[in-house]
C-alpha cells in the first residue's frame, strides 16, 4: 500500500471513530472550528440546499447546470453511498485523497489542540468549506443533513436558500408536526437570501425575512429558478445520478428512506415482481411497508449498521398489514433470490450501497 493510502485509511479510521450516526444539534463546535480555520465559508458565494427529500438530486442537477455553463462548482452533499470522498466534488469530480488526508489531519490537529468534540458531520462539512475555499471555487452548493437551523452547513451564509419539499422525518429532533419542522428548516434563508421552495402557502410564513421567495413543484423548476436568479442558462436534461431511479439488469435501486420517498418513487413505476427493501429502526418503517404494492412479494434485509431495523421487526409489520414476505440475512441473498425478476431495491442509503457493490458498479470500491 503505498504511503498515501496509508494514511489516509489511518484519517478514514480516524473519522469513523466520531460515530457516523452521532447528531449532538447546536452550532457552537462549528463556529469555534471554523474560526480557527479562518472562517472559509465566507470566501464563497453558497447555494443551501435543505428540506425533506430530493435535496441531493436538486444539487446534483444545479451541478450540472454549471458545468454546462463551465463555470467551477463545488458540491457537498451526503449520505456517501460508497466512499466518503463522494460527499466532496469539486466539477463533478470527487476530493482526491491526497486532498482529502491533508485537510483531515488539520482538522484533526485543530480539535485535539482545542479540545473540540465536532461530529463527523461537522469535520466532514469544515472539510468541504476548506477545500473549496482553498480551490477558488465561483459557487459552492451544500446541502443540508439535518434540519436547517443548527445543522453544520447553516455556519455559512446562503446566497441561494433552496426548501424543496416538507415532511415528517427526524422528528426526534425537529418536532413532531409540519409547522415545527418547517421552522427549523427554513432557518437556513438569510435576510439577503434569494429563497426558492416546493413548500405550500402556509408554511412559507416560517421562511425567515428574505430578498424573495420563488416558488417551484420540481427538482427541475428549483434548478431553473436557481439559472435564472444567476443569470446563467438553464439546461432541462436529464441525468443519471447513482442510487437514485438506477436501472441495472432486472433491478431498480433507490435510497428512498421515508414515506414520502417511497411515495414518489412508486409514482413513476409501482409494478414490480419483488421489492427488496432494508430500512433504519429511526425510520417510519411500518408507514414505508404500507406504501408498497400488496401484489408484490416484499424481501426484507437486515444492513449492516447498528441502527438497522432487524428483519424479525420488520416482518411483524408485514404480518400486521397482510404483506407477503421473506426475510434474508443482508441484500446479497436477496437480490440472489429475485435476480430474473423486475425487482425494486429501496429503503436506505445502505440497502442501494450493498446492491452496487453486489453488482460492482461504477465507484463501488473506496479507492
Amino acid at each position: 500500500m503505498r504511503r498515501a493510502e496509508k494514511e489516509y485509511f489511518e484519517i478514514i479510521a480516524w473519522l469513523d471513530s466520531l460515530n457516523e450516526n452521532k447528531i449532538v444539534p447546536g452550532l457552537e463546535r462549528m463556529e469555534k472550528l471554523m474560526n480557527l480555520l479562518g472562517n472559509p465559508q465566507n470566501n464563497l458565494n453558497l447555494i443551501i440546499v435543505g428540506g425533506t427529500n430530493a435535496k441531493g438530486s436538486t444539487c446534483f442537477n444545479i451541478e450540472h447546470n454549471f458545468s454546462k455553463n463551465e463555470i467551477n462548482v463545488g458540491c457537498f452533499t451526503s449520505p456517501h453511498i460508497h466512499s466518503v470522498r463522494e460527499r466532496i466534488k469539486i466539477d463533478k469530480e470527487k476530493i482526491n485523497i491526497e486532498d482529502f488526508t491533508i485537510i483531515m489531519q488539520q482538522i484533526r490537529e485543530i480539535m485535539i489542540k482545542h479540545e473540540i468534540q465536532a461530529t463527523y458531520f461537522e469535520v466532514l462539512t469544515a472539510l468541504a468549506y476548506v477545500h473549496f475555499n482553498n480551490n477558488n471555487l465561483d459557487y459552492a452548493i451544500m446541502e443540508i443533513g439535518l434540519g436547517g437551523e443548527w445543522d453544520a452547513v447553516n455556519i455559512g451564509n446562503a446566497k441561494i436558500a433552496i426548501l424543496t419539499t416538507l415532511g415528517l422525518d427526524h422528528m426526534d429532533y425537529l418536532g413532531d408536526d409540519l409547522d415545527s419542522i418547517a421552522g427549523t428548516k427554513a432557518k437556513i434563508a438569510r435576510d439577503e437570501s434569494i429563497v426558492i421552495t416546493g413548500w405550500q402557502k402556509e408554511y412559507q410564513k416560517h421562511i425567515p425575512k428574505c430578498k424573495v421567495i420563488h416558488h417551484g413543484n420540481s427538482i427541475q423548476e428549483w434548478t431553473r429558478l436557481t439559472m435564472e436568479a444567476l443569470k446563467l442558462n438553464y439546461f432541462d436534461e436529464k441525468i443519471s445520478i447513482p442510487g437514485r431511479y438506477e436501472k441495472v439488469d432486472s433491478f431498480v435501486l433507490d435510497c428512498a428512506h421515508n414515506p414520502q420517498a417511497i411515495k414518489y418513487l412508486l409514482s413513476n413505476d409501482n409494478v414490480y415482481d419483488k421489492i427488496i427493501i432494508g430500512m433504519m429502526s429511526d425510520k417510519d418503517c411500518i408507514s414505508m411497508l404500507e406504501l408498497l404494492p400488496k401484489e408484490c412479494e416484499i424481501l426484507l434485509c437486515k444492513l449492516k449498521t447498528p441502527r438497522a431495523a432487524e428483519t424479525k421487526v420488520l416482518a411483524k409489520m408485514c404480518n400486521k398489514i397482510g404483506t407477503n414476505h421473506k426475510e434474508f440475512k443482508n441484500t446479497k441473498e436477496a437480490m440472489d433470490y429475485a435476480r430474473k425478476n423486475k425487482t425494486l431495491i429501496t429503503g436506505s442509503f445502505y440497502t442501494v450501497a450493498e446492491a452496487r457493490a453486489y453488482l460492482k458498479l461504477k465507484g463501488y470500491s473506496e479507492l
